[in-house]
């Protein structure tokens, strides 16, 4: 079964090789856009620094 969690940008978004970036320019804002997500709490563009 499909659950609908809100994601924890708290959480995440420090994390993200995206981070710093401008909320208004993607892939932030596509993630923004989406508060919750299925069987995650993680943002759907999250990419972890550390797999760079």
């Amino acid at each position: 079964m499909n659950e609908e969690k809100e994601v924890y940008f708290d959480q995440y978004c420090k994390s993200c090789k995206y981070h710093g970036l401008e909320e208004s320019k993607d892939p932030c804002n596509d993630c923004l856009a989406e508060p919750s997500n299925t069987n995650s709490h993680k943002p759907m563009n999250y990419e972890s620094k550390n797999n760079s």
